[in-house]
């Protein structure tokens, strides 16, 4: 056929074998890759249906790519050769170009030939797609010769045959094997013999045909062809049986004692007594029994199914059970840690308190905040220069400091009420700053971390009224807050 010269044949496995074991040089890989590369285009080509689209032009490729190979083989990679590769692919560029210009006039055909492709009519029903094959390359050859009329007439006979083809290879995939069971009954005289059974089977199979006509091919072939399969197996087993006995080959006696004996071990399986003299009785009994097992069936899938539902239950409540036990897990861990710091700030507070005596101050906490409320820390009226007496007083303000590292250090001055207010406050203001150099002069802190404030007269935390409260009022007080407080 001259549509199977251009399919992949003897020279194409040649050509595959022979690029694989082309010789090493830098030549001869270099023409095995091209060689290669032209390959794999005119293999799309085919794929793509470009040899029917555009059947002449896609010829003349690939016989100048025959040619090119011959040339390969016989260890020619000259000049002429490397034209043969040029032309060929200039051809395949052609045939391409007018396969893709025709595709919209051929859309019906290639659509029935891709539907036949995929109830692989090819083998199943070849003689319908080679059929077809040869009306869409008709078309082709037409439509290359602009003879669009013709070519529009023979893509419309292609179209109808690709459907036949698709609808043969369709029945052939879901009917095959029972239209096989149906010839080798018929033979039997299963039509005359098992005349139900067998027309059980023909009407079967006429569903699926009906389904393969109109389209539907989900499930209905596929099962209407299982179903007659069997139908039509059965009608011949039983036409053969009725012939033997006909012939007397078999006893009906034979076949009878057989059947009871089939009932009886039934029976013994299904824990029933059989009766040799009813089997109509031993039946009934027996169709009573799988009544009963698929009760039981029926009910053991219902507490299986109940079942399930509390496992799903009880499952979901663990889970919010194991969440619910994280969540208290997470509290806890954070409750003690939490204890543990309260414990440890409540260590170093007993030490702080234990630093300073009563005329030198007190240690305050303030939520996460410890004020050292310094009263013996004095200066000398309206001065702030620190004399060296205040400095073992200041080494422990210095060791409060750096028993919490990284913490932020907040030094306020205070006066009384005497003399103006300006005055007392920048009084203030320059005491806080003395304790700050003092402080950064000698403690390895960021003096960014360090701040001096002067509040003055503002705060009094005894009356202005008497020379004791007064004393109280005139003070320094550091304020030290540790990380995260």
């Amino acid at each position: 056929m001259e549509l199977a010269k251009h399919l992949i044949g003897p020279r194409a496995v040649w050509l595959a074998l022979s690029l694989m074991l082309c010789p090493a040089s830098g030549l001869a890989q270099e023409g095995a890759a091209l060689l290669r590369a032209m390959e794999a285009r005119v293999d799309a080509g085919r794929e793509n249906a470009v040899h029917l689209l555009a059947p002449q032009t896609f010829r003349a490729a690939v016989e100048r790519f025959d040619d090119a190979v011959r040339r390969w083989e016989d260890g020619r990679e000259d000049a002429r050769f490397r034209e043969l590769l040029s032309e060929a692919e200039q051809r395949l560029e052609d045939a391409e170009g007018i396969a893709a210009a025709g595709r919209s006039q051929f859309g019906e055909p290639l659509a029935a030939r891709s539907e036949a492709r995929s109830a692989e009519a090819g083998t199943r029903a070849r003689q319908a797609w080679e059929s077809a094959e040869r009306e869409l390359l008709e078309a082709g050859r037409r439509f290359e010769r602009d003879d669009l009329d013709e070519a529009g007439v023979r893509a419309a006979r292609a179209a109808d045959l690709y459907r036949r083809a698709a609808r043969a290879g369709w029945r052939d995939r879901f009917l095959g094997a029972a239209i096989q069971a149906r010839a080798a009954a018929m033979t039997a005289g299963a039509s005359e013999l098992a005349p139900a059974t067998f027309a059980e089977g023909e009407a079967l199979l006429a569903s699926g045909g009906a389904d393969i006509e109109m389209n539907r091919l989900e499930d209905g072939p596929g099962q209407a062809g299982e179903a007659a399969l069997v139908a039509f197996t059965r009608a011949h087993r039983i036409a053969t049986l009725s012939d033997s006995v006909r012939r007397r080959e078999v006893l009906l006696e034979r076949l009878v004692d057989e059947h009871e004996d089939d009932l009886a071990r039934l029976a013994e399986a299904a824990g029933v007594t059989p009766q040799r003299n009813d089997t109509g009785e031993t039946t009934s009994r027996l169709a009573a029994e799988i009544e009963r097992i698929r009760a039981d069936n029926a009910r053991l899938e219902e507490d299986l199914g109940n079942e399930r539902a509390r496992t799903s239950d009880l499952e979901s409540r663990l889970a919010s059970a194991e969440g619910r036990l994280i969540e208290f897990e997470q509290r806890f861990t954070g409750a003690r840690d939490e204890l543990l710091a309260i414990r440890e700030r409540e260590a170093r507070l007993r030490e702080v308190q234990g630093l300073f005596t009563a005329s030198e101050g007190e240690v305050l906490l303030t939520g996460d905040r410890i004020v050292l409320r310094l009263h013996g820390l004095t200066f000398e009226s309206s001065e702030a220069e620190i004399s060296e007496s205040l400095h073992p007083l200041l080494a422990k303000v210095q060791r409060v400091i750096t028993t919490f590292p990284g913490a932020a250090v907040r030094i306020e001055g205070h006066t009384d009420a005497q003399g103006g207010a300006r005055g007392n406050q920048a009084l203030s203001q320059r005491r806080a700053i003395a304790v700050r150099e003092h402080i950064l002069s000698r403690v390895p802190i960021p003096s960014s971390r360090v701040e001096a404030v002067g509040l003055g007269e503002d705060r009094p935390i005894a009356s202005n009224e008497t020379e004791e409260g007064r004393a109280r009022n005139r003070r320094i007080e550091v304020v030290v807050t540790p990380p995260g407080g």
